[in-house]
């Protein structure tokens, strides 16, 4: 029961994803234009997000930012040279994702009933991505497709300790949902078919029809010969079954024959987030925002399975010739649980503005990864037989630098510049295609229009690439009988980008 190991280790990883890949920071229009720093200066409600502490400093009594951002993300996969390919004599084929696009939303609200206490609630998509690479690519054993959405609402307060220093604080309450579609029947897995099964039984069979053939030429006629002539019709259906079945498997090792789409939603979870902001001078602010761990559980995630139709007759012959060989696991029988850590994050900020026009930032963020270093699976019916599944992550602690700086052109002009680095947090020998993790470098620009006094039109665009032109890495994939026993490795190179289109608005009263 062993051999859905690796199906469900796939599928819990997605559940509460924060991963370098699918960590979504465009969570204010204006700060994406900026690179995404934020932490250190006062923006209003957005700061309900990038450092609570801050929006006591709010100008205004009520504030209100709300916004979306469109994310085109672009993936492709070419697999590296081996024996089994032929080393690619000509040029390697590319296979290339085919995502929809991705929609983070965010909306805050602030309010200041006096010049120390401000009071605030926001709502946005900290989590939530999209992978879609196909049904018959050759990483479809591993991932076909994938969605994630995660949702956080997040009542803030903060205080002004004195004229210069604020403190604030949020629970984040955080829930999600996800889906993932998979091959289940691997070409390794074919092939140990064939050679484990199919091929033994065929070459006992070939001697025994033979054997039969020779003793009934040699039979008189009567009830004796018609039971061996029986028998031999029998032997002969069987030899037909396999031989039919061997073709089937060897001709089809470039396409899904079955395929298992598995859904969940996490459990609430909640978390806290706090700050502090040092306003040293008028020119001159320093920062720090903190992001507690979050365990986002699944407790009844489902499966379904879809089968092509040839192979779902030809499991069933199989399965009448060998009773007790479950090739496929009736996932669909049964409900799984298991439970994921989205790590603390703490950050730095400070910003320096050395005009009444310019203001610069830069944050550097530090995420706590190596809380991801196993993936526990359970399947509530115990029933069912199937043994606790223990996956090792061994994920690492990352940092990622943010810098940033606007210009105020008039009052109705902002323009605005940025970029990051964002670390992987995934070695190589772990990279997987539901969320091929790169090193990124982003590059930003945005602008804000002010029509009137209290309302901010606000455009924002990023451009996302991985630091190396493509990373090589690897997947151990471990057999569904034995998830002890290494059945292959999936490696190859990834390349990606992605454009970001974000727009806001902004009130102020």
């Amino acid at each position: 029961m062993k051999k859905i190991s690796t199906l469900l280790v796939a599928l819990v990883a997605v559940t509460g994803l924060r991963a370098e890949g699918y960590q979504v920071n465009n969570l204010s229009t204006r700060q994406t234009g900026m690179g995404h720093v934020g932490t250190a200066m006062k923006l209003d409600s957005e700061s309900i997000f990038f450092n609570p502490a801050a929006t006591a400093f709010q100008d205004s009594k009520f504030d209100l930012s709300v916004g979306a951002a469109g994310i085109l993300s672009y993936c492709t996969y070419t697999p590296t040279p081996t024996m089994e390919n032929g080393f690619y004599a000509g040029d390697r084929p590319e296979w290339k994702s085919d995502n929809k696009m991705s929609t983070p939303i965010y909306a805050y609200f602030n309010y200041k009933p006096s010049d120390r206490w401000a009071v605030g609630l926001g709502f946005f998509t900290p989590n939530g991505s999209s992978m879609n690479w196909g049904d018959n690519w050759p990483g479809a054993h591993l991932v076909q497709q994938i969605n994630l959405a995660a949702y956080t609402v997040q009542p803030t307060v903060s205080f002004k300790l004195c004229d210069r220093v604020s403190v604030g604080a949020g629970l984040m309450v955080t829930w999600g949902n996800f889906d993932l579609s998979r091959s289940m029947l691997s070409p390794a897995a074919r092939r140990n078919l064939i050679g484990g099964m199919l091929d033994p039984k065929i070459a006992q069979l070939g001697p025994a029809i033979a054997q039969l053939e020779g003793v009934l030429a040699q039979m008189p006629d009567g009830p004796e010969k018609q039971q061996y002539q029986a028998q031999l019709t029998q032997f002969q259906g069987t030899l037909a079954t396999l031989q039919g079945a061997k073709g089937f498997l060897e001709g089809s090792m470039d396409r899904s024959l079955v395929s298992a789409k598995l859904e969940g939603s996490a459990n609430v979870a909640v978390g806290v987030n706090a700050g502090i902001l040092w306003e040293i001078n008028p020119q001159w602010s320093l920062a720090m925002s903190y992001r507690s761990r979050m365990n986002m559980k699944v407790d009844a995630g489902r499966a379904a399975i879809r089968m092509d139709p040839t192979a779902a007759a030809l499991i069933a012959q199989l399965g009448q010739l060998s009773p007790g060989t479950e090739l496929i696991p009736a996932l669909d029988k049964g409900t799984f649980s298991a439970e994921l850590p989205l790590p603390t994050t703490v950050t730095w900020g400070v910003s320096f503005r050395p005009a009444s026009r310019w203001e610069f930032a830069v944050d550097l963020q530090w995420v706590g990864w190596s809380a991801y270093d196993a993936l526990n699976v359970e399947f509530n019916e115990k029933e069912l037989g199937i043994d606790p599944i223990y996956s090792v992550k061994n994920y690492s602690n990352t940092l990622t630098f943010r810098f940033g700086g606007q210009y105020r052109a008039n009052d109705w002009l902002t323009a605005r510049m940025g970029m990051y680095v964002d670390e992987s947090p995934v070695s190589s020998d772990y990279l997987n295609p539901e969320t091929p993790s790169m090193t990124k470098v982003s590059y930003t620009a945005g602008l804000s229009f002010r029509p009137r006094k209290c309302v901010s039109i606000d455009l924002a665009y990023c451009y996302v690439s991985s630091a190396d032109p493509e990373r090589t890495g690897s997947y151990p994939i471990y057999s569904y009988q034995d998830n002890t026993k290494l059945e292959s490795i999936f490696s190859g190179n990834y390349k990606l980008h992605a454009h970001v289109l974000s727009f806001g608005l902004g009130f102020k009263f």
